[in-house]
Parts: structure tokens; sequence; C-alpha cells
């Protein structure tokens, strides 16, 4: 079973991952990664979305966690507003309803042109954040674990992930785009 390593035992996280070849996407290789990728995303409290490099496979695949798909809906809802500036509760692991995206092979289609810091974590950089300039907006087109070619649009949280997914695929971490880097307060999750 693999792990997600951290950035200072993961040589991956700083290479240029490399396409997978669509006949490989339903081999054995591909689909026990997105499994046990799928595994260790779910065991993560905070955690909403995983690349491979992140466990030591520079191929360009990452996962989106079906409670940030639920989040992201309920930032929408207008019986739920957020601000940009709140920071809510993911839901529980327990009550998602919204299956994991996978994206192999992403590439970013467009992005707005404007930039608003976002608060920032990583699954292997552990006990930093960060405030990181992302676009409100972002466009993937991507293949399913299925090998179906799909596009998808974002805005806010979800627009979010992929930027900072994207970045993984081409060896940057968000704290090489941080405009501030702080250590996790243990307090803040009490």
């Amino acid at each position: 079973m693999r792990i997600i390593l951290p950035h200072g035992e993961n040589p991956a996280l700083r290479e240029r991952s490399r396409e997978i070849p669509l006949a490989e996407i339903s081999s054995t290789r591909i689909q026990g990664l997105i499994a046990e990728m799928k595994s260790l995303l779910s065991k993560e409290e905070f955690g909403v979305a995983l690349a491979a490099c992140q466990v030591g496979e520079p191929v360009r695949l990452f996962i989106v966690s079906g409670r940030a798909l639920l989040r992201q809906a309920q930032d929408k809802s207008p019986k739920h507003p957020r601000s940009e500036y709140d920071e809510p509760e993911l839901p529980p692991v327990a009550s998602e309803v919204e299956p994991d995206q996978v994206y192999i092979n992403p590439e970013l289609l467009k992005m707005s042109r404007g930039r608003t810091d976002k608060h920032e974590g990583c699954l292997s950089i552990r006990g930093k954040w960060g405030m990181v300039p992302r676009a409100a907006k972002a466009t993937v087109r991507a293949y399913d674990e299925n090998g179906t070619p799909f596009m998808r649009g974002a805005s806010g949280f979800l627009a979010h992930i992929f930027q900072h997914e994207m970045d993984h695929l081409e060896g940057i971490l968000y704290s090489d785009k941080a405009t501030e880097l702080y250590d996790d307060n243990p307090e803040d999750h009490a």
C-alpha cells in the first residue's frame, strides 16, 4: 500500500509528471493506483484532493474527493451562502454522497484573469499553511478512470483545487507561490 510521502522524501513532487497512455488507463497498474489514492484520500480529515506524484508516481493523475465536491455544491447553495473569507468545515467522510472524481492527463484550458489570495495547505507539507494567489475560475479537460474524456468548469473552491493539483503535475508546490507561509495551529482544530 502506498502512502502520502512528505515533500522532503519525495523527488516525484519536483518532476513534471508524464502522461498516461490512453491504452493504460484500464491497466491493473493504473486502476490499482487510483484505488489506493482514493483510499488514502478518504482517510484524510482535511484533504480534498491528491495527485499521483504525492504517492511517488509522477504521472498526470489527480483525484478530487467527494467531500470537496459536496462542499462546492453547498457553497453555491442559497441556503448556505459563504463569503470568500469563510473556512467552513468539510462534510464528514461518513456523509459523503458525491463520488470522488478522477482526472487523468488533465489540461487547464482557461482561468479567469484576476487573482485572489486563498488559504492553502498540502498533504505533502504537513503542519504548514499559506496564502496563494489563485484564479477565481478554471476549466479543465481530462479523462476519467474509464478513459472517457470530459471537461469541467469550476469557480471558487473547486477552481482553487484544480490549480493546486495542476501545479503538482508540473512539479510546483503551493509554497513556491505563497505570498505568506505560516505554521499550523493545532488549537484551531480543537
